[in-house]
């Protein structure tokens, strides 16, 4: 079934935005470099996936388009992004087009009693956001951030543990997982995990979930 925009294609505007702070919530906050109208720029909201799957950093300068935000909330910031784009995507990045989005479902034999407790620790942090990828649990988990030219071999354990039990907690169904496949290529570029679909296809189109919403 078709999705409904939760906002009017035709106020959607596109500038210029510094990235200036980021709340508890997970939500992004900017300003548009290029207003000056009212003498300060005005400031954009940006939602926790869309800023998580950008890999958005306070300071830089992105192209955003945005609307007016909710009527709650327009008081204190005035527009919010519907999108976000780079000249250059980092890896992490990428946009995901969802034609190339791939959900699966197959189910496996319980998780092992030796694995039980970094898989508890994985599905705690997926369940308790919206859209995540293995480097991101891997930050949550261990408060930072995993290089594969520098890792240790301790750090690069770490990670493909995170690997092992986010697919081992796919596969017994606990939570949702979508690949991203660029063109012409046979192995998923990028992977995302989120507690339903529901979460995951409104995430990986830019949408935000409010409590008020749920699946289809």
């Amino acid at each position: 079934m078709a999705m409904e925009l939760n906002y009017d294609p035709s106020k959607v505007r596109t500038s210029k935005v510094r990235v200036a702070s980021a709340a508890a919530s997970g939500v992004v906050f900017g300003f548009i470099s290029d207003d000056t109208s009212a003498g300060q720029p005005e400031a954009v909201a940006i939602a926790p996936a869309m800023a998580r799957m950008n890999n958005l950093r306070i300071g830089e300068v992105i192209d955003v388009s945005y609307v007016p935000n909710f009527p709650e909330h327009a008081h204190r910031v005035p527009w919010r992004a519907v999108a976000v784009y780079r000249d250059e995507p980092r890896e992490e990045a990428k946009p995901a087009p969802l034609a190339a989005i791939a959900a699966l479902a197959e189910p496996t034999p319980p998780i092992h009693p030796s694995r039980q407790t970094l898989e508890q620790q994985v599905l705690d942090v997926v369940m308790g956001g919206e859209v995540w990828n293995r480097a991101e649990v891997y930050v949550d988990l261990f408060n930072e951030r995993f290089d594969s030219w520098t890792a240790t071999e301790v750090q690069r354990t770490k990670y493909n543990a995170i690997g092992a039990a986010l697919q081992r907690l796919h596969d017994t169904s606990s939570i949702a997982c979508a690949k991203v496949y660029a063109p012409g290529r046979k192995n998923a570029t990028s992977v995302y995990y989120a507690k339903n679909t529901y979460v995951l296809g409104r995430a990986l189109m830019g949408l935000d979930v409010t409590d008020q919403e749920g699946e289809a």
